[in-house]
């Protein structure tokens, strides 16, 4: 901390790599249990997170109940489970025996936390043996987010993989309102960085921007209310469309020349890039009806399938459900690259109508 009260991170002593691994360990101690006695003079009750590097733990792998951290919060009165234990990815190729200390850890009741996830190649062995509780995002990803659609989208992916392992999501490194919005919108539990608060060397009557947190709520909850109803009255135009067209033309799909008939209601859909029949098991049936240059044309996709991809999954749980239609999730089409979702109507048992739409809804 300097005279004025500013405090100064120790990142550049623990990243130079003229630091030992010893004169490295020797200050985190100092400063671990300087942190810990803090947390419980304060009685604070949040999360405190410390970062471990996992080759200091391997002469524990004999003893893990001598391990420092936990005899400090049993000395200090913490409840393992308000400590979040720290790796970072890149340490995953560490020995068994680390990792056998680490799940001590989890094992005496502390939390475990993955640090910088995706700096590196993930490896998914070591994270289906961690089970972290905590999955922190790698700060590059959330900078790089507000230029890139690619970036964006990573986020929400790994959001939905750690939902699908019981893992939390935490955002950390976020500097503007953007970037809040961006991890928002990605879902997620916990947030991180300068924007919110900045380092400080009490919890006490800490500073905390809640403010830009109830700005960025209402943002990404107005982009998604607007998403909702647009999308909502998208679908209930398609709905009239489709069923006017099959009053006009009943039971063409069961007809033989039924592209006929699907390039005359593509010329009815102006909204859509192109429409197709599928059987219920995903095999096209029918010819990709595209619009062109301002009119419609043929494309030969007749007996791929596509139950694989996630718009046919969204179909079948729709039509299971016992729904007539139904939009799908926003995708990026493979051939355009373009944020595109599919509008999906059951003809009848084994014939689904399926519309793929460019205008993706607001928000």
């Amino acid at each position: 901390m300097d005279s004025d009260g500013t405090v100064k991170s120790l990142g550049p002593f623990f990243s130079d790599a003229n630091t030992t691994d010893e004169e490295a360990l020797v200050v985190d101690r100092i400063i671990r249990r300087y942190a810990m006695k803090k947390y419980a003079e304060e009685k604070r009750t949040e999360y405190l997170f410390i970062n471990i590097r996992l080759a200091w733990l391997e002469k524990f792998a004999d003893r893990p109940e001598d391990l420092p951290t936990i005899q400090w919060a049993q000395e200090f009165g913490i409840a393992p489970d308000r400590i979040v234990i720290e790796i970072t990815e890149e340490e995953f190729n560490a020995s068994d025996a680390c990792i056998n200390v680490l799940a001590y850890y989890r094992n005496v009741g502390f939390r475990i936390a993955l640090d910088d996830y995706g700096k590196n190649a993930s490896n998914i062995d070591r994270l289906a043996q961690l089970h972290p509780d905590i999955i922190k995002i790698n700060i590059d990803y959330i900078h790089k987010s507000e230029k890139s659609y690619h970036y964006r989208e990573y986020l929400k992916a790994i959001s939905t993989f750690a939902d699908t392992i019981g893992s939390e999501v935490l955002y950390e490194g976020i500097e503007t309102r953007q970037q809040l919005d961006i991890c928002m919108s990605s879902k997620g539990r916990f947030y991180q960085g300068f924007l919110i608060a900045s380092p400080q060397a009490s919890m006490l009557n800490a500073t905390v921007d809640y403010s830009v947190f109830s700005a960025s709520i209402e943002h990404v909850y107005d982009a998604q209310y607007k998403k909702i109803i647009s999308t909502d009255k998208l679908k209930i135009s398609l709905d009239s469309k489709i069923e006017h067209f099959l009053q006009e033309n009943p039971l063409f799909y069961e007809k033989e020349n039924i592209d006929a008939s699907l390039e005359k209601l593509c010329c009815e859909l102006p909204e859509v890039m192109r429409i197709y029949l599928c059987g219920k098991h995903g095999d096209q049936i029918s010819y990709n009806h595209e619009w062109h240059a301002g009119g419609v044309a043929y494309c030969d996709y007749r007996g791929k399938n596509w139950a694989w991809r996630g718009f046919f999954h969204e179909a079948l749980e729709t039509f299971i459900a016992g729904r007539k239609s139904g939009l799908s999730t926003v995708y990026r089409d493979f051939t355009t690259k373009r944020r595109v979702f599919t509008y999906f109507y059951v003809l009848n048992d084994n014939t689904f109508l399926f519309a793929d739409i460019n205008r993706v809804p607001l928000g």
